[in-house]
C-alpha cells in the first residue's frame, strides 16, 4: 500500500491477509502505502502521523495477514510506534530501508550514510524471516535522489516451505525530473531488481512476490513495460476500488493533489517461472476511518482516511 514537502507519489520520496491453515496456494499478501510520514511533526501541515500510525496497526484490513509491506515509514518514530503496535500479528520484521545497515544480513546498491533520507519500506511477517536484505537503486530523479529508495528483500519460513517477499517504492514522477526521466528511471529500477532476483537463483518452486507503490498506473500503456522488465506475472484479476491513489475520494489524497488524475499505482505480484496460485487477484480496499483532527498554525484539518494510498490485498 504508498514525502521531502509531499508524499513522493508524485513530487518526490514521499509517495499493505490472512489464512487459518496456510495454503502456499492462498498465501496473502497485503500492500499497505502509510503516506507522508516524512513530514517533520513541527511543520505545516501537521498530517497525524503518530495518530495514524496507531490506527493503522489497529485496522481490521492490517491484522491477521500473513505479511504487510509498508511504504512511506519516513518518520522515524511514527514508524516504530507501526512497528511496536504491530508486533502481535507480524512478530518478525525487516529495519526500514536505508535508516542503516543494522539489522540486515546485507546491503547492496547505491546505499549511502550519508543521504538525507531512509526509502521508508518495511516488511512484517507473521512468518519467521530467515533472510533480510536492503537495496537502494542506482538510478533516481528529483527529490527520489535525496532519499536511500530501494527494495526489501525477505526470505520467510512458511511451514518449511520458502516464500520470497520483495518490498518496494520505485521513482515518483517527480516535477524535479525531466520529461519521460521518471518513467525511464523507474524502467531501469525494474530491470535492476529484475537481475537481483536472477542472481539469486531462486528455485522455481518457490514463490516470490513483488509488492509496493510501484508508481505506475495499471491503466497506463507503462503498466506492461514494467511487468516486462521486472520479470512479474499480472494478477489475473484486480478488484475492490479501481484506482489505489484516489484524487477524488480520498480525504487526504484530494487535498493534497486535487488537480492530479485518479491512478492505481500499488500492485502485489507474482515473479514469472516461478510458483503461483491457480488464480491470484488484487484486492484495493476502500478504506474509510473515523474522522480525526489535527491542528496545525491555527488551523485545524479532519480526515476520514489513514493515508493518501489505499490499502491492496495480495490473494
Amino acid at each position: 500500500m504508498t514525502s521531502a514537502t509531499d508524499d513522493g507519489r508524485r513530487r518526490g520520496t514521499s509517495r499493505t491477509r490472512r489464512t487459518d491453515a496456510l495454503q502456499l496456494g492462498s498465501f496473502h499478501l497485503p500492500n499497505y502505502s502509510q503516506a507522508i510520514l516524512l513530514f517533520s511533526k513541527t511543520l505545516y501541515p501537521n498530517w497525524g502521523q503518530d495518530h495514524r500510525a496507531k490506527e493503522i496497526a489497529a485496522a481490521g484490513f492490517f491484522r491477521g495477514n500473513d505479511v504487510a509491506v509498508v511504504q512511506e515509514a519516513f518518520d522515524n518514530s511514527s514508524s516504530e510506534v507501526l512497528r511496536q503496535r504491530a508486533e502481535a500479528d507480524y512478530p518478525h520484521q525487516t529495519p526500514v530501508l536505508g535508516r542503516s545497515k543494522s539489522g540486515w544480513d546485507a546491503t547492496g546498491g547505491a546505499y549511502s550514510a550519508v543521504t538525507p533520507e531512509d526509502g521508508g519500506v518495511t516488511v512484517l511477517s507473521k512468518w519467521p524471516i530467515v533472510r533480510k536484505e536492503q537495496y537502494v537503486y542506482k538510478d533516481a530523479c528529483g527529490s527520489d535522489a535525496y532519499s536511500n529508495k530501494g527494495f526489501v528483500y525477505a526470505v520467510l519460513d512458511v511451514r518449511g516451505t520458502k516464500v520470497h517477499v520483495v518490498g518496494t517504492h520505485t521513482q515518483s514522477t517527480d516535477p524535479g525530473c525531466a520529461s519521460g526521466e521518471a518513467a525511464a528511471t523507474r524502467s531501469k529500477q525494474f530491470k535492476e531488481l529484475d537481475a537481483f532476483l536472477d542472481a539469486k537463483r531462486i528455485p522455481a518452486g518457490e514463490q516470490v512476490l513483488v509488492a509496493g507503490d510501484l508508481n505506475v498506473d495499471g491503466h497506463s500503456g507503462e503498466y506492461a513495460s514494467m511487468l516486462a522488465d521486472a520479470g512479474l506475472a499480472p494478477a489475473d484479476s484486480r478488484t475492490g476500488h479501481p484506482y489505489s491513489f484516489d484524487t477524488k475520494d480520498n480525504s487526504i489524497a484530494s487535498e493534497r493533489y486535487p488537480d492530479d488524475p485518479r491512478e492505481d499505482l500499488d500492485h502485489v505480484l507474482h515473479r514469472k517461472g516461478h510458483a503461483r496460485p491457480a488464480a491470484w487477484r488484487n484486492d484495493v480496499i476502500k478504506e474509510v476511518s473515523a474522522p480525526w483532527t489535527v491542528s496545525s498554525w491555527g488551523k485545524e484539518y479532519t480526515y476520514t482516511n489513514l493515508s493518501d494510498h489505499y490499502p491492496v490485498l495480495g490473494r
